[in-house]
């Protein structure tokens, strides 16, 4: 155990006080020079206004959620005349149909968590209901510039990106060396290791198998991995080409054959993603399957000690035949910010977020506090004292040798997005075959394109 969930509060505090120092000095011109106009008028006219803070992250005392209430509190303390007021919902399909009612309403608060895809993000802008922000204004601040593409639509930015997400195993350290077992690069290499968990009583790996949002991911991890490249995805959904193609039926051949080797024991498809975390994280599970914003787990206090201390990550193995490699990361970027146009405050809150994203607020924050991966640069804040999950991660993430970029479910429309959730459990609990899969998503696919049009 390094040093650091030792430093962690301290390391907060230190975020905190070298945000507010950060602006007061507004040395920043790129991304202060808005806010710190902002303040000069403001207090010359005794404004006081309200912002209101609609996100999915409802934990406001661990992880981004905690993050995101630690910088809000900061701005309030050094703007008097601000306040924000938070909403909180999850999990995601309850929060993203608040957002529907709130759009409908024309109530939509001045802050939202988005999406950076078009399922979630077209219906916003084609609607009018979310500001542009000026992308020019946020040079300075050291986004990825990727990490912009999933916010644009026509030329135009309607939103912050904030996270830099990627898909892995986290594996229980002292399990696998309790059971003899190494890090598997090969799909064989975890058959194995699966049949000698399962014979030790332990479910191998811990799965949100309820919200099939992860099976989405899974899923284009998998087709990349028989195929070699994510373009048989990527050409399926912008219709130049199809999921009819013999890698499809092969990847879900693949997920099949993982189920059925019992690799994430007999009641996954009722497991939520609480219960597929507790799993793993009392040390009931060898393995995790989730997204790298897991991370903070090998800092969290909550956890058993000695399954704190021995968490470590791996890339999702080769499949047996495919063409795909270990290395090939399921990578995007994640949520993020919008305002809404109609917002009393629209500059206001603009500028909010704009301090919000300063390096030294959220990248900064985010990385030393062992949360989740900013859609900025985060080098420089680097430490040392970063745990030994974190160095893990980073490596994956800086070694890939591919990244995916947004995942196939972002890019259904609504209803078809839905056709392909049900498809992947039916495929899961063995009431579709690969074949009947792969024609069903192949036509919700091309209705996606149809409705889009």
């Amino acid at each position: 155990m390094n040093g650091f969930t030792r430093r962690r509060a301290s390391t907060v505090l230190a975020v905190l006080l070298a945000a507010a120092s950060l602006t007061a000095s507004c040395r920043n011109e790129g991304s202060g020079a808005s806010v710190s106009s902002m303040t000069n008028q403001s207090q010359k006219s005794g404004e006081v206004y309200t912002l209101t803070f609609f996100t999915n992250n409802s934990n406001r005392t661990v992880g981004q959620g905690k993050m995101e209430q630690d910088l809000i509190d900061l701005y309030m303390r050094e703007h008097p005349y601000v306040r924000i007021e938070v909403e909180t919902l999850s999990p995601d399909p309850q929060y993203q149909d608040k957002i529907k009612v709130y759009t409908a309403s024309n109530k939509l608060p001045d802050i939202i968590s988005t999406w950076g895809n078009s399922n979630f993000l077209k219906p916003l802008v084609e609607s009018g209901a979310i500001a542009e922000i000026d992308r020019q204004s946020l040079r300075d601040l050291g986004f990825v510039e990727s990490a912009m593409d999933g916010y644009s639509f026509n030329g135009k930015l309607y939103g912050f990106p904030r996270n830099s997400d990627f898909w892995v195993l986290y594996y229980n350290k002292k399990i696998f060396a309790d059971n003899g077992l190494k890090i598997p690069k090969k799909e064989a290499d975890l058959m194995d290791a699966i049949a000698k968990l399962k014979g030790k009583g332990i479910v191998p790996i811990a799965i949100d198998g309820r919200e099939a949002w992860t099976s989405g991911i899974w899923f284009d991890t998998m087709l990349q991995r028989v195929s070699g490249t994510w373009d048989i995805s990527k050409k399926a959904m912008d219709g130049s080409g199809s999921f009819r193609d013999p890698s499809t039926v092969k990847a879900a051949e693949a997920i099949q054959r993982w189920v059925k080797a019992g690799a994430f024991g007999s009641e996954f498809l009722n497991q939520d993603y609480g219960a597929a975390r507790n799993l793993f994280s009392q040390g009931q599970a060898a393995m995790f399957m989730m997204g790298e914003w897991e991370m903070g787990m090998a800092s969290d206090l909550s956890l058993p000690e000695d399954v704190r201390e021995n968490i470590g990550a791996f890339a999702i193995p080769a499949v047996a035949g495919g063409e795909g490699e270990s290395s090939d990361l399921t990578a995007w970027f994640g949520g993020g910010y919008s305002v809404s146009e109609t917002s009393a405050h629209k500059e206001k809150a603009i500028a909010f977020l704009k301090w919000m994203f300063r390096p030294d607020n959220w990248a900064k924050g985010v990385w030393q506090s062992s949360i989740t991966f900013p859609a900025q640069k985060y080098y420089q804040f680097i430490t040392g004292t970063e745990t030994e999950l974190q160095k893990e991660l980073s490596d994956i993430y800086t070694m890939a040798s591919s990244y995916s970029g947004t995942v196939a479910q972002d890019k259904f429309t609504t209803e078809n997005q839905k056709i392909y959730y049900d498809s992947l459990q039916l495929l899961e609990n063995g009431s579709l075959t690969p074949e009947q899969f792969t024609e069903t998503i192949a036509n919700a696919a091309k209705r996606s394109q149809e409705d889009a049009s």
